[in-house]
């Protein structure tokens, strides 16, 4: 649990970021080198600087730690360091991602995970096509990810629910509370298939700058990220380019031209930062998740053309995993961006390989 503290205590080093933490990390070596290591050291490291060390009130960031940890023992709330093997694969890859992930309930990260945004004065037209939305890919088992937020957040969450699929909420406030508190009992009922995702420590009200950085989170631990009804400004376009940032597909619903709040989402479209979408199908088809669900033949390595050694890496986690996309694949073959993408060049050469939207990758 010493661990933990210091885990924690690094997300509330002063003046420091995930960026600049993930930094301090590689280059002390450890997090509780961090908190043990000389000033005039740390003031060497590129990018951190004597003013940022001197703010660092390390001492203090450990005795909040210890107390965070008391709160999340006592009402079963998981953690998750960046570093962990279970912290979310698709974070792990964008580099403001949070150091630290609280959570309560049945949270499953490794899913197909679509992030449905939008504002929170839904009309009665935004309203149906969530529903309509999240009911045409019940099969495909995906995950709903959303803010909990009023307007399309909410109305996203409950269709998930009542059709059954895992649901997670990503909150811009501790797990003390739950804002809006009109939505209590739907956040409770959650948390049976899904749950709540936060960054946040307890007694961290929801400061409005807390919730536009639990945008990022939503961007980042989603495959995709529809847009449902937006203005040309506000969280959901946030939402959006965050997503695009991390390579992402991003989906808007159009609408008339003349209505506020299909202005965000024609916008998204006009500049190509979002595929027009009127269905599912066209989100299905677009991630190539029609083909995906289909069983994939086993493939004999021994009957293809020589393989070198990274190559045969890569078609054995294609094998065992199906399709996956690049960040994942990087990550289970253990090679860095430009070497994987050279070797699925040749493999592809060699008729082995095909890509989907999405960057994704599977064996033929």
């Amino acid at each position: 649990m010493e661990k933990r503290i210091y885990q924690i205590a690094l997300s509330l080093l002063s003046g420091v970021g995930p960026v600049k933490a993930k930094a301090l990390v590689a280059h002390v070596g450890s997090v509780e080198g961090v908190f043990k290591e000389r000033e005039k050291a740390l003031g060497l490291i590129p990018g951190i600087g004597s003013s940022i060390v001197k703010s660092l009130n390390r001492k203090e960031c450990l005795e909040r730690a210890e107390q965070e940890i008391l709160f999340t023992e006592k009402y079963g709330i998981d953690i998750y360091f960046y570093q962990d093997e279970k912290y979310p694969s698709k974070l792990k890859y964008c580099e403001d991602g949070p150091l630290v992930l609280f959570t309560k309930g049945n949270v499953n990260f490794n899913k197909k995970n679509v992030a449905i945004v939008g504002t929170r004065k839904a009309t009665p037209y935004g309203k149906a096509i969530t529903k309509q939305l999240i009911s045409d890919l019940t099969d495909l088992d995906v995950q709903i990810v959303s803010g909990l937020a009023y307007g399309i957040d909410i109305e996203a969450h409950k269709a998930a629910m009542s059709n059954n699929l895992s649901t997670l909420a990503v909150l811009g406030h501790g797990l003390d509370l739950i804002y809006p508190a009109a939505h209590k009992s739907i956040a409770k009922s959650m948390l049976e298939n899904g749950g709540l995702v936060t960054e946040f420590l307890s007694n961290c009200g929801g400061d409005t700058s807390n919730f536009v950085k639990r945008n990022r989170i939503v961007a980042g631990l989603c495959d995709a990220t529809v847009v449902i009804e937006s203005a040309v400004s506000g969280g959901s376009l946030i939402t959006a380019n965050l997503a695009n940032d991390y390579n992402r597909d991003v989906f808007a619903f159009p609408g008339n031209v003349d209505q506020e709040y299909s202005k965000g989402c024609n916008l998204l479209i006009q500049q190509d930062k979002a595929h027009l979408i009127t269905s599912a199908s066209d989100l299905i088809k677009t991630m190539g998740w029609e083909q995906s669900e289909k069983i994939s033949p086993v493939i004999q390595t021994q009957l293809f053309a020589e393989l070198n050694d990274e190559e045969d890496k890569i078609v054995g986690v294609l094998r065992d995993q199906g399709e996956v996309d690049i960040d994942n694949l990087s990550y289970a073959s253990e090679m860095t961006s430009s070497m994987l993408s050279m070797h699925l060049f040749n493999l592809e050469m060699k008729g082995l390989v095909r890509v989907a939207p999405g960057k994704k990758y599977s064996l033929l």
